[in-house]
């Protein structure tokens, strides 16, 4: 018997036959994985002569060939919370170790700082955050960027998320979409869970359905790898369709801030927001095969926030990406490069600007998209205070160079195909396109198709079509975003 059903369907995204088969695979991995999630229980209680924390002190692991301790952790059931004994179970397996949670769901109340060095947690259904939004916001764990929070924060060196391509984190962002409607960044909005000072990290076969803001971030950490990688944020609400952003904004995959040599492969998002993007001095950044339905596309950025303060992204590869809109939300950018204003309005999250740094080595080959509004776009007077917008344009003192974008095909919805906007302060150079093929959506604006504003072009970088212009038709006034 089962106590309660938690149902989420996997819309209709209504993508056509752009891409063939990547996006048949796509659409079977999320479909997959959220059948999995359908099954999502209230699990009934255990009885109290059955332990709800198992350990076997010298259990034999087949893959390792060796003994170590295993901890098997059931969840209490009912509406009870499992902080407890999940903290318990780290505590004794967590060291060198396996941490298996083979039920439907466990549900975690609080916020979670835990720590796995040479250990593997392997999870079989779903761990679950409670719904009690004001209480997640007086625990809050602060996070230093943006004056975010963090819900679910994993330390340590040599570790293994397993999620077993059925299990992961269900983050009931549903309350969380509601409460925070069309604000961005609101206060004390949590990211399911962190790669905090970590090294040699591998997450694989993992899912985050219904984060309740950023589903993940990779936090001062090198060597991670997020192998088949599964996000969902869906909209039930229907009193959302009619906002621009349907209230699931701040509904990025995964991003990464004071990182090294972090891998994604084989990942699958659809969301509001940010599939990917790139913090503050992430550096040494690979993605392969990566799906996006919906958002704001790949995001470079946002970076030079903070005045005074000199940040890079560096050494970026990313091959074979697909952006499509979702039956939900558009998808506003495809390759979005996105820096500060050159000098500080307001403060974080939502204000800021005036910092300095440099985005260079970034190669991206292989792009396919359909109906994006912004396909290629280079902001560098970023604000996300409205009553300011536009008023640092040419102001910006982070510099991008060194960027080269080849086999790149697609549509756009608008008119706009490249718009570099580059600070007068500080120009772009060494941008180069190679087999850049993106076919206007519209016609009636052609003087916007293809825009570079303080660019430094020269022969041979395939910018030929490329020219100057102030006008912010498809502008973030005009096309929210």
């Amino acid at each position: 018997m089962r106590a309660g059903v938690l149902s989420v369907a996997f819309l209709s995204l209504g993508v056509g036959s752009v891409v063939g088969s990547a996006i048949d695979l796509a659409l079977a991995k999320g479909h997959d994985i959220l059948e999995a999630a359908s099954q999502l229980i209230v699990s009934e209680p255990i009885p109290p002569s059955s332990p709800l924390l198992e350990i076997d002190e010298s259990y034999f692991d087949v893959e390792s060939g060796t003994k170590r301790k295993l901890c098997v952790l059931h969840p209490k059931g009912g509406e009870e919370l499992d902080d407890d004994n999940f903290k318990a179970a780290f505590e004794h397996c967590g060291n060198g170790g396996i941490i298996r949670l083979p039920d439907a769901n466990y549900t975690i109340g609080s916020p979670l700082t835990t720590e796995l060095n040479n250990a593997i947690l392997d999870v079989h259904g779903w761990i679950s955050f409670s719904s009690d939004i004001d209480h997640w916001v007086a625990k809050r764990v602060p996070f230093e960027f943006q004056n975010l929070a963090l819900a679910w924060i994993i330390k340590g060196t040599n570790y293994v998320l397993e999620g077993n391509g059925k299990g992961g984190i269900y983050g009931n962002g549903d309350v969380w979409y509601n409460w925070a409607k069309d604000e961005g960044n609101k206060y004390g909005r949590p990211m399911s869970f962190a790669i905090s000072d970590s090294k040699n990290v591998v997450v694989r076969n993992w899912s985050v359905i219904q984060p309740q803001f950023w589903a993940s971030i990779v936090i001062r950490s090198e060597n991670v790898l997020y192998k088949n990688y599964y996000v969902n944020a869906t909209q039930y609400n229907p009193e959302a369709s009619g906002h621009f952003l349907n209230w699931l904004q701040n509904t990025d995959g995964c991003d990464t801030y004071k990182s090294h040599n972090v891998t994604f492969e084989d990942m699958v998002y659809q969301g509001g927001d940010d599939c990917l993007a790139l913090k503050p001095n992430s550096s040494m950044i690979r993605a392969r095969n990566v799906t996006c339905f919906g958002g704001t596309g790949i995001a470079f950025g946002s970076i030079g926030q903070y005045k005074g303060i000199v940040d890079y992204i560096d050494d970026v590869e990313f091959t074979d990406i697909t952006l499509l809109p979702s039956s939900q939300h558009l998808m506003k950018n495809g390759l979005y490069f996105k820096s500060w204003m050159g000098y500080e309005i307001g403060t974080p999250p939502n204000g800021g600007g005036g910092g300095s740094g440099y985005g260079r080595d970034i190669k991206v080959d292989g792009v396919k998209m359909k109906d994006v509004i912004r396909p290629i776009y280079l902001q560098s007077d970023l604000t996300y205070l409205n009553d300011h917008r536009g008023e640092g344009h040419d102001t910006g003192l982070f510099h991008w160079s060194n960027i080269s974008l080849s086999n790149i095909s697609g549509t756009s919805a608008l008119n706009r195909v490249v718009w570099l906007d580059c600070s007068k302060q500080t120009p772009c150079k060494d941008i180069t396109f190679d087999h850049v093929k993106i076919t206007p959506g519209k016609d009636d604006a052609p003087e916007i198709h293809y825009v570079c504003n303080n660019v430094v072009l020269g022969g041979g970088d395939g910018l030929d079509a490329c020219h100057p212009s102030d006008s912010q038709k498809e502008g973030a006034e005009e096309v929210k975003g």
